[in-house]
């Protein structure tokens, strides 16, 4: 199988927990930072999902967004890809900025930010229909992610639905210049030189369609529809159904 697809939504707002009078709310600027959201998390007040500064171990502090209520919460997002124009063109991400930040992080806009992937040993896939329905996909777990080749480390598949894991968590990591992925040729310049872990090639895809054209209008995400509906999700009636968000996060 040479192609499959996917989609996500949210609003970041710098959020900290009510604390004592003089007391510096965790998470609100970057000396009260602590090491991620899990950390926030485990430190009381009852925080709410939203932006925060956390301080990963041996980097400096960095905005993040942080789901504290999905799955038990605690999570940080990865990437964020939400319906929208040139969303293709965002993820058109070169292989030397695989660690690199773009977008703010929020889950009303486009964000990008590899180098929490150097940090991660639990994943999680989020995927919000047009009718606004959101599901978790998938979680997954890695020992760490090679950081030449961009695949995970003995990567587990933890809940949820096995083809988006070989796909977009298991199988390799294709830009328009570094084919990863497990086709015979490179998923990323076959789709519109989206950027993203790939088999052969997907099941959802940060922005590119599956139906002539591949772009679509440069408008995506997309998800292969069959696999929207096991997800019990709505589709737009095409093969490869545009969603309103797709959504990663990793808890470390």
């Amino acid at each position: 199988m040479t192609f499959l697809k996917a989609f996500v939504l949210g609003s970041a707002v710098l959020c900290a927990p009510s604390m004592a009078a003089g007391a510096a709310a965790h998470g609100t600027s970057p000396s009260t930072a602590l090491e991620s959201c899990k950390a926030l998390q485990s430190s009381g007040g009852g925080m709410l999902s939203g932006v925060y500064w956390v301080q990963p171990a041996g980097a400096q502090p960095r905005t993040v967004y942080c789901d504290m209520e999905t799955n038990g919460g605690g999570w940080a997002l990865v990437y964020n890809s939400i319906l929208g124009i040139n969303t293709t063109d965002f993820w058109n991400i070169a292989y030397l900025d695989r660690f690199g930040r773009r977008g703010r992080p929020s889950l009303d806009a486009l964000f990008y930010d590899g180098s929490l992937y150097l940090n991660g040993t639990s994943y999680m896939d989020v995927i919000e229909d047009l009718q606004g329905k959101t599901v978790v996909a998938m979680t997954a777990w890695a020992e760490k992610i090679d950081p030449y080749s961009m695949r995970f480390v003995s990567p587990q598949l933890v809940s949820g639905n096995a083809a988006i894991y070989q796909a977009q968590f298991a199988g390799g990591w294709s830009t328009r210049e570094f084919d990863g992925d497990t086709w015979s040729g490179n998923c990323a310049s076959y789709y519109a030189n989206v950027t993203q872990h790939y088999s052969a090639c997907w099941y959802y895809n940060l922005g590119a369609d599956a139906d002539p054209l591949m772009e679509d209008g440069r408008v995506g995400p997309h998800l292969h529809s069959v696999t929207a509906q096991s997800l019990g999700l709505s589709t737009d009636g095409s093969e490869y159904t545009r969603v309103r968000r797709i959504s990663r996060f990793v808890k470390w």
